[in-house]
C-alpha cells in the first residue's frame, strides 16, 4: 500500500503510546510529563500533569484511561474528561528499572513491561519482565528475561499478546490464559531494527516502528516486510490504526538533539496517513 503521511499534530516531547477514543487522540506525552489529548483538527491541550512521568496507557472497560508511570512505578485511572487521577496500584520501588508500555485485554487485565534497566544509562541486560493487573483480581508478575519490553498488541480474539523487546530486536509472542498468565512464549519476528509501540491491523499484520531508524515498517504474520514508511531524521515511535473506521494510520516521531545528553532537546509530533487495512485488536 501507498502511504504518505503529513503532518497532524505538534508540540509535543516524546509522543507515546496512542490511543483513541470518541474522535480524540490521547497521548503520552513522555517528557513533558502529562497525558495529551488531540482533537481532529491537531489542536494539542493537556488533560493532566504526570509526576511520576507517563508511560503506557490504554482505555478500561469502564472508560478509564489506565496509566503507568515510568519512573512513579504506579498505575493511574485517568479519567479522559476531567484529567482526574486515582492510584489504582503500585509497585515496589525499583532504582533502575522502570515501567513501559501498556495494553487492556478485553477481559479486563492489563498488561504492561517494566524495563529492567535505565536506556542510556545501564548496560542492557534481558532482565525486563511483565505484568498484569485486573481491578478485581489484583497484580501478578507473568514474564521474566524480557529485553526491554515495549510495544503490546492483544489480538482480536484477545488469545495472543505481542510485545516489542526493543533491544532484543524482535517481536514475541504469548498465549493468553482465562486467567491472564501467559504461556508458549515464542518469537514471532526478528527485525533489523529495534522496535517500540505496535500496532496491528485487520490483515493479522503488525505496524512496527523501528526506533532508531526512524522507519515504520509493515511486518506480515510470516515475519516479512510488507510495506515501509520513513523518517528520516527522527526517532519512530509508536503508532496505531485507529479514526472513526480505524483506517487512519497515527505515527509518533521525534526529532531529538541529544548534542548536550544533559539537556536533551524533544521535538516531537504526530503524523497521520489513511490505509487500506484496519486497525484490529487492542489498542
Amino acid at each position: 500500500m501507498l502511504i504518505e503521511p503529513r503532518l497532524f499534530a505538534s508540540g509535543l516531547s516524546w509522543p507515546e503510546s496512542p490511543r483513541w477514543r470518541d474522535d480524540v487522540l490521547y497521548i503520552s506525552d513522555v517528557h513533558n510529563f502529562r497525558v495529551a489529548k488531540i482533537a481532529p483538527n491537531g489542536i494539542v491541550e493537556s488533560l493532566c500533569k504526570v509526576e511520576g512521568r507517563p508511560a503506557g496507557m490504554d482505555f478500561s472497560k469502564d472508560g478509564t484511561l489506565l496509566l503507568a508511570t515510568g519512573i512513579g512505578r504506579q498505575l493511574l485511572g485517568v479519567d479522559p474528561h476531567s484529567g482526574a487521577i486515582e492510584i489504582k496500584a503500585s509497585l515496589p520501588g525499583a532504582d533502575k528499572s522502570y515501567l513501559n508500555d501498556l495494553v487492556v485485554h478485553p477481559d479486563g487485565w492489563a498488561y504492561f513491561g517494566e524495563t529492567g534497566f535505565r536506556f542510556g544509562v545501564d548496560a542492557p541486560e534481558e532482565s525486563g519482565c511483565l505484568w498484569a493487573y485486573h481491578p478485581e483480581k489484583g497484580l501478578k508478575q507473568v514474564a521474566r528475561e524480557i529485553f526491554f519490553p515495549n510495544g503490546l498488541v492483544v489480538s482480536p480474539d484477545g488469545a495472543t499478546l505481542y510485545v516489542a523487546e526493543t533491544f532484543g530486536k524482535r517481536v514475541s509472542a504469548f498465549d493468553i490464559s482465562q486467567d491472564g498468565t501467559l504461556k508458549n512464549r515464542r518469537v514471532h519476528a526478528n527485525l533489523r531494527g529495534e522496535p517500540d509501540g505496535l500496532s496491528l491491523d485487520a490483515d493479522g499484520c503488525l505496524w512496527v516502528p523501528l526506533l532508531f531508524m526512524g522507519e515504520f515498517v509493515r511486518i506480515a504474520p510470516d515475519g516479512s516486510e510488507v510495506d515501509l514508511v520513513k523518517f528520516p531524521g527522527m526517532n519512530a515511535i509508536a503508532c496505531i490504526g485507529a479514526g472513526e473506521d480505524r483506517r487512519t494510520l497515527f505515527f509518533c516521531v521525534c526529532k531529538a538533539d541529544r548534542s548536550d545528553p544533559t539537556k536533551p532537546v524533544l521535538d516531537g509530533a504526530v503524523y497521520v496517513a489513511a490505509s487500506t487495512s484496519q486497525g484490529a485488536g487492542s489498542p
